[in-house]
Parts: structure tokens; C-alpha cells; sequence
């Protein structure tokens, strides 16, 4: 038994409709209130009919009773006004400051057990998702309600490391999305290369040679480490030359060539071919971004990424090893990844920090009309039935694998707390 099945029972009204607290008085949950995850009673504004009294206020959620003391309740004046204390097991006395007994409820044998026999079976299975077995694929389980709450916490999550960028670049909100814009064009594999990269070449010089594509390919591939060898090729020469010459007027100092990975990449995918369609992108937006998105529709900023690299690249996808001839351009999923990735949560994340809930609404929009990504999760939740037709709804369904089914938070799921309640009244 532990807190967290505890709370689902009582969030969900998964009790017997009968119930009696310690003191023999009669208890109707009339609300269960709500659901606290910071620190302070479980849940707020719950309302309770106690004999014949009918209460408001906060109820605390232990396994034990003593919990109450081991916990430091007791100390604590947030839980002086607890109405109710539910717990499996009294196995001590609770008293508020003032001397007074909490009132307590015990919930062992006041629930259906096949309910707690279902949640063990998820908790110990190791399935692709703990439920995947039980799903059933003609129906979505409420998921096409639930998906717009669940793409903006991914959103919300993912701005964490903006927040972090931008407090870094001292609140220069063009730095900072220079710099996690850069990080989108690496990829899951090279995101943290591409954001070192930009955070050693601050925009500002960058806005400095925007004119020029080959002084631009000289800073970034001269950073990026990939020019520290002697090359027999003219262009490769040139770009170090002329990234010796920026490096030694700007100060610059390179990140290690070795954080880069190629292995396992498709060629079209290795870190040179973004570096230098990420050179394009500069380039054409001359290091000024945020005036190129704002009331743009889907398919103009769309355009913005179609990128191709330098003509050098068309016969190489590493410096030095010529290959048959094919331009190198962004293909239609590198696009929208760095839009998912990249452009939506930034603006998301600046519509938050600006108090422009517009913005918000605006990316969710944008995302439901950019068609979804596929990838092996995105499989496996389409053969269970789940609708993956857009960005929203797959960036919902990536949030609910890593964020709920693998750490097997079923009982904050709205499809794992359904199936745990189903027939069980």
C-alpha cells in the first residue's frame, strides 16, 4: 500500500458508499477538493458531510496514521485546519495543536480490491506501457480531450532549459533563442554539441558576417572543432583560413570536436550538413528572428527551414571524402522536428514570460495543422488506436510514454485511472 493509490481512491470516489470515520460518524464526500502536488495538506477545498455537519477545508493522505507525526504535521500550521486525515492503517491517535482529535477515515476494506489488484499488475509489468495488454484499440480513452493538456506539458517542460538559456544570456531573448534554436537543429543525438556551439559564438558576431555564407560556415564549423586538420581540398583550406583569422580577432575558442556523433546517423542527418544549412538559416534571416514568426502562417514559416547546405556539400557529407553528387536539403521531418522542437516551445515559453496567452493558444494551433511525426512510440500508440495526425497529438502521446507510463504514474493517467475503475462499482 502507499500514498499515491490512496489519493486515487479518494480523488476518484473509488470508496464503499457507506463510510464511518474512527469517531462512528457518518462521511459523504460531497467533493474530494483538489489535488495538491507542492508541499501542504493532499488536497484542498474538499467538502464533507461529517454526522450531520457538512465541512470545507483540507485532507491529508498518509498509509499510517503516525505518518501524521513522522511527517512533522503536527509542527506544521498548514495542517491545523485539516477537516479529515484518510489513511489504510490507525495505528495512533492524531491530535491539532489545540488538543483536539483530527478526524480520521480508514479506507482498508472500504474499496474494491480487484482495483488494487489491477494497479499491482501494472505496477509490476514490463510491457512497452504498463496497460498495453488492456487496451483496447476502439477507443482513445478520452485522449483526444486530454491531448491539448498534455502537449502543454511538454511544452511547460521543455521550457525549462529556455528559462535556463535565457537567464544565461542576461535576459537577451534574441540570444537565447539563437542559441536553442541551434540546439533544435542537432537533433535528439547532437542537441547538446549544436547549443555549445552557439553559446561559443555569440550572436552578435554572427550578426557581424550574416552577408556572407562562407564566413558564417568559417565561424561555425571553425567552433564547432572540425577544422583543427590539414586539408588537401580548396574549400575546407579556405574555411581555416579564414576561421584562424576570426578566431584570433574575436578571441574565440572552438568546443571539442569529439562531442559530435556520426554513428548511427543517416548521412543526410550528420552534424556538417546541419551546420551549414543552420549557416543558411542565419544567413537568410540576418541573426533577426522573432519579427519572421510572429502573425506568420504555417506554410510561410514552414519555408523558412527549407535549407539547403553550401555547394561543397553536395559532394560530401564529411570534410575530405567525396561522395556521388546530391544537394543536401532539409527534408519535410527535419523540418517539422525543429519546429516541434525548436520554435514552438520558444515562442511558447515567450508568450508565458510576456503575459501574452495568445501565443500559447497560437503554438497549440500551429502544432495541431503540422502533421505528426512518426517514430517507433508513435507506432505502437497508433496499432492501440490512438489518433497520431498531428504534432499536437503525437507531442501529447511522447509526453504520456516518458512522463507517465515509464515511470508508471497510472494513477495520475486518465487512461490508467479509468481502467483501474471500470466496472468496479
Amino acid at each position: 500500500m502507499n500514498e499515491e493509490f490512496i489519493s486515487y481512491l479518494w480523488k476518484y470516489r473509488q470508496l464503499s458508499q457507506t463510510l464511518i470515520t474512527e469517531a462512528g460518524d457518518s462521511l459523504a464526500i460531497l467533493h474530494p477538493g483538489v489535488q495538491n502536488t507542492d508541499s501542504g495538506p493532499d488536497f484542498f477545498n474538499a467538502r464533507l458531510r461529517i454526522g450531520n455537519t457538512t465541512w470545507a477545508g483540507n485532507v491529508e493522505i498518509h498509509v499510517h496514521a503516525s505518518d501524521w507525526y513522522r511527517h512533522g504535521h503536527h509542527l506544521d500550521p498548514a495542517f491545523d485546519h485539516a477537516i479529515l486525515h484518510v489513511v489504510y492503517e490507525a495505528d495512533r491517535l492524531v491530535y491539532h495543536q489545540n488538543g483536539e482529535p483530527v478526524q480520521t477515515l480508514v479506507i482498508n476494506n472500504q474499496y474494491a480490491e480487484r482495483i488494487f489488484e489491477r494497479y499491482q499488475i501494472l505496477m509490476q509489468t514490463r510491457q512497452w506501457i504498463p496497460c498495453e495488454n488492456q487496451l483496447d484499440s476502439a477507443t482513445d480513452y478520452g485522449f483526444t480531450i486530454w491531448s491539448p493538456a498534455l502537449a502543454v506539458e511538454r511544452l511547460e517542460y521543455k521550457t525549462q532549459s529556455i528559462r535556463n538559456l535565457l537567464t544565461g544570456s542576461n535576459i537577451d531573448w534574441d540570444e537565447a533563442f539563437y542559441q536553442h534554436l541551434a540546439g533544435s537543429f542537432g537533433f535528439k543525438i547532437n542537441n547538446l554539441p549544436f547549443e555549445l556551439l552557439a553559446k561559443s559564438l555569440p550572436l552578435k558576431i554572427i550578426r557581424q558576417h550574416c552577408n556572407s555564407r562562407f564566413k558564417l560556415e568559417a565561424l561555425l564549423f571553425g567552433q564547432a572543432g572540425m577544422l583543427a586538420h590539414e586539408f588537401v581540398e580548396s574549400y575546407p583550406i579556405a574555411l581555416k583560413q579564414e576561421y584562424l583569422f576570426l578566431c584570433g580577432k574575436y578571441g574565440l575558442h572552438p568546443i571539442a570536436e569529439s562531442m559530435w556523433k556520426f554513428l548511427r546517423l543517416r548521412p543526410s542527418n550528420f552534424p556538417t550538413i546541419r551546420i551549414s544549412q543552420f549557416a543558411g538559416f542565419l544567413q537568410f534571416t540576418e541573426g533577426k528572428f522573432f519579427n519572421l514568426f510572429e502573425g506568420g502562417t504555417l506554410d510561410e514559416v514552414l519555408k523558412l527551414f527549407v535549407l539547403s547546405a553550401s555547394e561543397y556539400w553536395n559532394t560530401h557529407y564529411v570534410f575530405g571524402k567525396p561522395v556521388a553528387e546530391k544537394p543536401k536539403t532539409m527534408g519535410s521531418s527535419g523540418i517539422k522536428l525543429i519546429i516541434i522542437n525548436g520554435l514552438a516551445p520558444f515562442l511558447f515559453f515567450y508568450g508565458q514570460e510576456k503575459g501574452q496567452p495568445a501565443t500559447g493558444e497560437g503554438v497549440l494551433d500551429f502544432l495541431e495543422h503540422l502533421g505528426g511525426e512518426n517514430n517507433v512510440d508513435i507506432d505502437h500508440w497508433k496499432l492501440a488506436g490512438f489518433p497520431a495526425d498531428n504534432a499536437m497529438q503525437t507531442q501529447a502521446l511522447l509526453h504520456l510514454k516518458h512522463f507517465y507510463c515509464d515511470k508508471k504514474r497510472c494513477l495520475e493517467c486518465r487512461i490508467g485511472s479509468r481502467l483501474l475503475a471500470d466496472n468496479t462499482q
